[in-house]
């Protein structure tokens, strides 16, 4: 296989253990939200884990951003 289809293959299953991890993180937090209608707690879960996946997803891009500024500034040097 390419190193292509490797690194999409790659990407899918984390983004399927993401989606897993979504679906689980919103039953739990449904629980937790007991006092609300089931729809209302499981949408409420569900915002509970986007917050935590954008809150991650914004490091992450913010770490590869300085990474590259850093890497980009001692190739001037």
């Amino acid at each position: 296989m390419s190193k292509i289809v490797k690194t999409v293959i790659a990407w899918f299953v984390v983004g399927a253990i993401v989606a897993l991890c979504g679906i689980l993180s919103s039953v739990l937090l449904e629980d937790i939200f007991n006092g609300f209608p089931n729809g209302l707690g499981a949408v409420l879960g569900i915002c509970a884990y986007l917050c935590v996946v954008v809150i991650t997803c914004t490091g992450i891009i913010v770490a590869k951003l300085d990474a590259l500024r850093d890497s980009k500034g001692k190739e001037s040097e």
